[in-house]
């Protein structure tokens, strides 16, 4: 008897661990990032380029649909870097938009 998973695939998101500086003789060291430990969810591909449309009125496409969140999951900003590892497929996108629900919290790359 199988099981389904509703929650097959992990996302992670980028931490600053330090900034950048610059020393004494004037040269910029980059600082250092990491990324988060990877949680659970479920990212559908949108299938065509669909348009998610912000209250400013511009507008930007996106690829996946990552749901299933946690529903107290950390609240994700436009814009910030995540990497999504579905069925193998380990790729780095932009948050284009962010929703949380009762029951669950939806991101859209």
């Amino acid at each position: 008897m199988s099981v389904i998973d509703f929650t097959p695939h992990e996302l992670s998101y980028l931490i600053s661990v330090s900034d950048g500086y610059e020393d004494e003789n004037g040269d910029w060291h980059e600082g250092s990032d990491e990324w988060s430990a990877p949680m659970k969810c479920h990212a559908v591909p949108a299938g065509q380029a669909n348009v998610i449309t912000y209250d400013d009125g511009s507008t930007a496409t996106y690829s996946f649909t990552v749901g299933r969140l946690a529903p107290d999951c950390r609240e994700f900003k436009v814009g910030e870097r995540v990497r999504l590892n579905a069925d193998g497929m380990v790729r780095e996108f932009q948050v284009k938009g962010f929703h949380r629900w009762q029951l669950q919290s939806k991101i859209w790359v």
